[in-house]
């Protein structure tokens, strides 16, 4: 079995009916689609003991999901006045989640210790994940310091009732819009391919809330300074990260 290919499609089974919140709303299709969607990933490849394993694991950790996220009657399973109420379902749940683990630790423990050990072992791994998060969270001090002068003329503005609430809100949402911002430019300039990163920078452009419409000039300022200091961060720390890596910088 492919270790890639099977970690992969176990991430999939599971991530997309949590991402739809099926467990909450729709637990039969969240279980369903964990089921479907691994059998069609998995079973062409074989049909060894383990790929039947993983899938039955799989859709027991759906199962799971589903029975501690729907909002069950708690009858009368409480125990503890100082611990949150379980319920038969949490119970059940809980259950299945150790049933899976220990059917994914024994039909996998081997290729997945070794290749554990491997990654852990390789440098570029190591180099390509620091600089993610360097360039991620770790220059997000240096650019909220460059942006500062212009979010400080913006909090004045504000208070003195010349700039609407939006306009905060929009200021509040700025360090997460960088850190997808960067994000993505990270993994295209480190991979070489900047002319997709480029494409990033163009899409943000286009892609403007209402606050940073209703601020004028001044938000404009801050939103350019902002871009161009993310950019930046993002551009000079991925070719670091390559030439770390023995490739040209870009």
């Amino acid at each position: 079995m492919e270790l890639q290919r099977t970690a992969f499609s176990v991430l999939a089974a599971l991530a997309v009916p949590a991402g739809l919140f099926w467990h909450r709303k729709l637990p039969w299709y969240a279980v369903l689609f964990s089921f479907a969607y691994l059998s069609l990933a998995l079973l062409p490849a074989g049909h060894s003991p383990e790929t039947w394993a993983t899938l039955a694991a799989t859709t027991l950790v759906s199962l799971a999901l589903a029975l501690l996220s729907r909002p069950w009657p708690a009858h009368s399973y409480r125990i503890a006045m100082t611990l949150p109420p379980f319920t038969a379902a949490t119970w059940a749940g809980i259950a299945l989640l150790l049933t899976a683990a220990a059917v994914y630790a024994c039909t996998g423990i081997g290729t997945g210790v070794a290749w554990i050990e491997s990654t852990l072992k390789d440098d570029r791994v190591w180099v390509v994940l620091s600089g993610a998060l360097i360039a991620v969270f770790g220059s997000q001090r240096t650019v909220a310091r460059i942006v500062k002068p212009q979010v400080d003329h913006i909090e004045s503005r504000i208070s003195s009732g010349a700039l609407g609430i939006e306009v905060r809100e929009f200021i509040a949402a700025a360090a997460h819009i960088g850190w997808i911002e960067r994000v993505l430019l990270f993994a295209f300039l480190a991979s070489g391919n900047p002319e997709a990163a480029a494409l990033v920078v163009a899409a943000k452009s286009f892609i403007r809330s209402p606050g940073s419409s209703q601020g004028g000039k001044l938000v404009g300022d801050y939103y350019l300074v902002g871009t161009l200091a993310s950019v930046g961060s993002a551009l000079l720390i991925s070719c670091a990260t390559r030439i770390a890596l023995g490739l040209p910088p870009l």
